[in-house]
């Protein structure tokens, strides 16, 4: 899995990955990335997720924390190109 930094967000945007935030859906509601799906890590652990193995995957949270987790186990279930927005949602507001 690749970190990726909030600087580096919007170049990467323009490759199409599949954004999906790995939050409780009660913060996903709150806000997330344009276009995210809300699919909470404990579901990714459990395998309850139909994502692509053939689309880089671009995991997001509040401080980075849970999307690297969750991008573990993607990575262990044979997902390839999977990255996280190191220090999640926060660091695009700072």
């Amino acid at each position: 899995m690749k970190s990726l930094d909030a600087a580096d967000l919007a170049a990467f945007l323009e490759r199409q990955p599949l954004v999906v935030d790995v939050r409780s859906p009660v913060l996903f509601r709150q806000g997330s990335l344009e276009g995210a799906l809300n699919i909470p890590t404990a579901e990714i652990q459990q395998g309850q997720h139909q994502l692509p193995k053939d689309r880089p995957i671009l995991l997001v949270c509040e401080r980075g924390i849970q999307s690297e987790l969750a991008g573990l186990y993607l990575e262990a279930d044979g997902y390839g190109e999977v990255y996280h927005l190191a220090g999640g949602l926060n660091a695009l507001k700072r």
